[in-house]
């Protein structure tokens, strides 16, 4: 059997780009090329481990869309007879609300699974058991009594506690062999990356959760990689600065006479990101007339680029970011996400605004604002500044 194994597409309106559906169109372009991808590696089934929507705060007619890319995906791929689990992702932003809309369409060869479960698959070729466990966080928990009003690391310990007896009592209904567990949360050998903080005291997969289990395939953490039988598919399409350097694809699992599983990983052609790092000589190169990043033209083609340059105040009164941003264009940048300076001012005064009293969320946007850094940035900035908070 062949089972291909894609996680945290992330379908949505909206993402940085030069215009709303920009970054939409790359998504489904990397969905059509996996799909054919699927379609000539011949697989059986396509797990999906959720995350398959952006946000769970939508209109109507984006939503829409939203799901008809994901209908036609799987559609695609059912027509080519090859069978589909899909499994919710995180309740906060991956609304279970829009996999209801997807059973409802009634796919032939698609099962939709929003809940706990073990669902046995048949083919030509074998048969599998799936352990279906879906996306939660600490919502799914904190309104049921018996974690009311308990402190952080209690909630994280029995939430952890609970997860790993949900496995456990889940493996034992499967019947075939190989058992496969499927899910969308954070496995505790993951590398989790720049997430890591963020990630604190969330429900986590443990290494006793996943034992007796033949494969484990996960999504929720954007960085495609393997720890022993537990794998991450990360996203098949770049989404953000953050995912500048990992890899962008999903896995090939294979099945032995044996039942015992060989895989590999399949990189799409997804989007590039590439940020541009200048320093004071280089500010004053470009103000001179020169071309600073000769050396990343070819990393800018057809990239999202932003620039990230330190330099002293006299300097930067000198810089023309509009000259600079167009000559990202005409270097063949897809979108000129950001120019961002550091500037190192002379006798810089106190804001007389930031005092002890002021709050450490409003004191990153004052920070933000004396950097000059865009709305949209200083908004999640603040976001992942109260996050921070919550755990400390």
């Amino acid at each position: 059997m062949r089972i291909a194994h894609i996680a945290d597409i992330h379908w949505g309106l909206g993402y940085p780009g030069p215009n709303p559906q920009s970054r939409f169109d790359d998504i489904c372009r990397v969905m059509d090329w996996a799909a054919d991808r699927m379609i000539a590696e011949q697989v059986d089934l396509v797990l999906v481990a959720g995350d398959m929507f952006r946000k769970a705060d939508v209109s109507l007619e984006k939503a829409s869309r939203e799901i008809r890319a994901a209908v036609a995906w799987l559609r695609k791929l059912t027509n080519a007879g090859i069978k589909v689990l899909v499994i919710s992702g995180t309740p906060s932003h991956d609304p279970i609300s829009a996999y209801e809309l997807l059973k409802a369409f009634e796919l032939p060869g698609v099962r939709i699974v929003t809940g706990t479960d073990v669902i046995d698959f048949e083919t030509n070729h074998a048969a599998v058991s799936i352990a279906c466990l879906p996306g939660m966080d600490r919502s799914t928990f904190a309104n049921r009594e018996d974690f009311r009003g308990l402190p952080a690391h209690v909630m994280h310990q029995m939430m952890t506690e609970q997860i790993t007896e949900a496995c456990q009592r889940l493996l034992v209904t499967a019947t075939f062999t190989p058992a496969i567990l499927v899910g969308h949360l954070t496995y505790d050998l993951a590398d989790t990356g720049f997430e890591d903080v963020l990630m604190q005291n969330e429900a986590i997969l443990t290494q006793e959760a996943v034992q007796g289990y033949d494969l484990a395939c996960l999504g929720h953490i954007h960085r495609p990689q393997q720890n022993g039988s537990v794998f991450y598919s990360g996203s098949p399409e770049r989404l953000s600065f953050n995912d500048e350097n990992v890899g962008a694809g999903f896995w090939i699992h294979e099945t032995d006479d044996a039942g015992k599983f060989s895989s590999h990983f399949i990189d799409t052609p997804a989007r590039k990101y590439h940020t541009i790092t200048l320093k004071n000589d280089d500010i004053a190169g470009f103000v001179n007339g020169n071309l600073v990043f000769a050396n990343d033209i070819g990393k800018i083609k057809d990239a999202i680029v932003r620039v990230v340059y330190a330099c002293d105040d006299a300097l930067n009164k000198q810089l023309n970011r509009r000259a600079l941003e167009q000559s990202l264009y005409d270097a063949g940048a897809f979108f000129v996400s950001e120019i961002r300076g550091d500037i190192a001012r002379a006798d810089r005064q106190r804001d007389a605004e930031v005092t002890e009293q002021l709050g450490p969320i409003d004191a990153v946007r004052k920070w933000c604002a004396n950097q000059e850094i865009p709305a949209e940035d200083v908004e999640e900035l603040a976001a992942m500044t109260a996050q921070l908070m919550e755990v400390a």
